[in-house]
């Protein structure tokens, strides 16, 4: 058994993007050490464990520095059991990035993600620093430090009605140039971000479905450039890659997220605000329970099951399951209020339109 453990390290952000799903992110409270220590020692305790990620997500969690990783960084492979080393990897708004924290991420071993949505142009429509203020310099500045300095990773980015008006052409060459991997979300409603007026609808899908063609036939025509989200679904489709039998993996409940105050919940990390509303219940705390004996209580029984029964229904009603595996779990519950339903909105606006794009591109060819 193989879990990805996140931790939320601190709610602030010093960023204040436009589609953020993010609650309280002008909050300032600090994940101890205890935190960190208790986190570990339980997820250890499962003598069935065989591998472990540990991500470190929401806010922004550069803000505690080099010194606060480090310590953390030397517990986690401390507590990791004898020849289970686990993968590091951390989420970025990258403004803090530097040839310190690139010497670091080296040292340690680190995959570093940092968000980045295109040009100046767009970026800086969406993602503002907290004072209002530019903050794409400093981000392409940190990009081109982690590329120089070999930092394994890539970019990600956010693409939303704003985006639609770039043409794709130049969202592709802006990474391209840059020579990294890239990924991209569609702005959706969800966590703190539901009630946005600018995440794409299904109104959208014409103008969405445009522009995915034209980056996908720019990622065909670049051999060498790195788009996960087409790669995936190429390899799940066309490649041979079978979905993955387990439905505590396709409904992402071997993700365990741990707040900067002990909070623990199982599930999607965009599931963070419905934790601390309707989904309470299934919202733990260190202090009190277990990571793993709180799998076994009725409230979260019930949520598994219902997560579960949406994997099933796309496994058995949808013709796109072998490309979108049952798809986000938090985008059906911000959706529709539930887990077991099949299609929702950035199902049908990415992973639909994207299988059916590579097969009637496929199909031409042939």
């Amino acid at each position: 058994m193989k879990i990805l453990t996140t931790f939320h390290p601190t709610p602030f952000c010093n960023l204040n993007c436009s589609y953020c799903w993010a609650p309280n992110r002008s909050n300032t409270a600090k994940m101890g050490l205890d935190i960190v220590e208790k986190a570990l020692d339980q997820v250890h305790s499962n003598k069935g464990l065989d591998g472990m990620d540990i991500l470190w997500l929401t806010g922004e969690p550069l803000v505690l520095g080099i010194p606060y990783f480090r310590q953390v960084a030397d517990l986690c492979l401390a507590k990791a059991p004898s020849g289970m080393r686990p993968n590091f990897i951390v989420q970025t708004n990258g403004t803090l990035l530097n040839e310190e924290w690139c010497q670091f991420f080296t040292d340690y071993n680190f995959v570093v993600g940092v968000s980045i949505d295109g040009p100046a142009a767009i970026h800086d429509k969406q993602r503002l620093s907290i004072l209002g203020k530019s903050s794409f310099v400093e981000v392409e500045r940190g990009i081109n430090l982690l590329v120089e300095k070999g930092v394994r990773g890539g970019a990600i980015c956010v693409i939303t009605k704003a985006t639609l008006e770039l043409p794709p052409d130049e969202l592709f060459e802006f990474f391209q140039r840059k020579g990294i991997a890239w990924s991209y979300l569609l702005e959706a409603s969800i966590g703190d971000n539901t009630r946005s007026e600018s995440a794409l609808s299904i109104a959208d899908l014409p103008r969405v479905e445009r522009y995915l063609d034209r980056l996908l036939d720019l990622w065909a025509e670049h051999p060498d450039s790195y788009i996960r989200d087409f790669e995936q679904t190429s390899r799940r489709v066309f490649g041979g890659a079978r979905p993955h039998p387990d439905s505590d993996n396709l409904g992402c409940l071997d993700i365990l997220n741990v707040s900067a105050n002990g909070d623990f919940y199982w599930g999607n990390p965009e599931l963070m605000s419905a934790t601390l509303g309707p989904l309470r219940e299934v919202r733990f705390n260190l202090d009190s329970d277990d990571v793993w004996r709180c799998r076994s209580k009725p409230a979260f029984k019930a949520y598994q099951k219902q997560i579960h029964e949406g994997v099933r229904k796309c496994r058995e009603v949808c013709p796109y399951f072998e490309g979108c595996q049952g798809g986000n779990p938090a985008h059906k519950f911000y959706e529709f209020g539930s887990f077991d339903i099949t299609a929702h909105t950035t199902c049908m606006l990415n992973d639909q339109v994207i299988q059916t794009l590579m097969t009637r591109k496929l199909t031409t060819v042939s």
